[in-house]
């Protein structure tokens, strides 16, 4: 008899995990959370740690069914998970666990009415005992003054994978609902796009580390870079960091600040022997006056090949603005 209740407590705890999804959350992209009613209120296990925020309204009411999870990139944990519960304004909740990834393989959740962990009680409660939960789910879209999810989704276009032979859209809806991710989709368009600043390069023998374009859009800087290793032996980057600095270094009153990178895009850590690599790096909206330039300190790994690049205001101050 000890044994049957133990296989039927099993069971049930089977049953009851299978009915959690765990939503992979990662410090570089923003999991999106597309809700079938207004979000209400969440239980977060560690909402230090899984950071919960909101995309900006911008005039559709079926923002509110937006949430977005993104890790905080200050933990120093490597391997992290919780529980998290969110409650939508008709009474539904939803039962996940987070857990910590360096890439989601998902990055768009759409969370349906019948996976909502009380909705049979909610059933109950309106007072048919009979109805199934495909029923109650339709019941509850159709309750529902907004317009639909899928919509709302469409309308977005929020897909956060490059699919093969499909065109990944650059909205201002989507700048609104995950700005990184409008960012990174501008950087894989134009990351392998021809220089128009001419002979604009630091080198150390045969290796050279040149800024192909400087592009503006929606307040942001984009910096487009080539590092090219012609020698045989492969470049190992250490860091890459940029500063203001005064244009005269030897200046007395010469001072430097460093300006941190609103987001990198593919910043090599290796360049092989012969070979290139190409990467943007993106800052908020800045300018400079005619004594300063931005510098661009490369420096490699057990090794002496360091480049450094001074950045003058003309080329900062006057950047391209995207084809498309």
């Amino acid at each position: 008899m000890k044994s049957l209740l133990t296989i039927i407590w099993l069971f049930g705890s089977l049953s009851t995990m299978a009915q959690l999804d765990t939503i992979p959350v990662s410090r570089d992209y923003k999991t999106i959370l597309v809700l079938p009613a207004p979000y209400d209120f969440s239980i977060n296990g560690k909402e230090l740690n899984f950071i919960e925020s909101f995309p900006a309204k911008i005039g559709s009411g079926t923002v509110r069914n937006i949430a977005l999870l993104i890790y905080n990139d200050v933990a120093p944990d490597i391997t992290d998970f919780t529980n998290y519960t969110i409650y939508t304004r008709d009474g539904l909740a939803y039962d996940f666990i987070l857990k910590l990834v360096d890439i989601p393989s998902k990055k768009r959740w759409t969370i349906t009415t019948a996976m909502a962990d009380n909705l049979d009680e909610l059933s109950k409660k309106r007072g048919n005992h009979e109805i199934d939960k495909s029923n109650v789910s339709r019941q509850l879209d159709m309750e529902q003054t907004e317009v639909p999810t899928e919509t709302f989704q469409e309308k977005l276009s929020v897909k956060t994978g490059e699919t093969e032979g499909e065109p990944l859209p650059l909205t201002r809806e989507l700048y609104v609902l995950d700005r990184m991710e409008y960012i990174r989709r501008r950087c894989y368009y134009n990351q392998f796009n021809k220089g128009k600043i001419i002979r604009y390069l630091s080198k150390f023998d045969n290796v050279f580390l040149w800024l192909e374009n400087v592009y503006y859009e929606n307040d942001e800087i984009y910096l487009q870079f080539r590092l090219e290793n012609k020698e045989h032996i492969d470049y190992d980057v250490n860091f890459i960091k940029f500063s203001i600095a005064t244009k005269y270094k030897n200046s007395s009153s010469n001072i430097k600040k460093a300006q941190k990178p609103l987001f990198r895009y593919k910043v090599p850590k290796k360049v092989e022997g012969n070979s290139e690599n190409y990467f943007m790096v993106v800052f908020d909206k800045f300018t400079l006056d005619r004594q300063k330039v931005l510098t661009v300190e490369l420096d490699e790994e057990k090794g002496n090949r360091n480049l450094s690049l001074d950045i003058d205001h003309s080329v900062i101050n006057n950047p391209l603005g995207f084809k498309s």
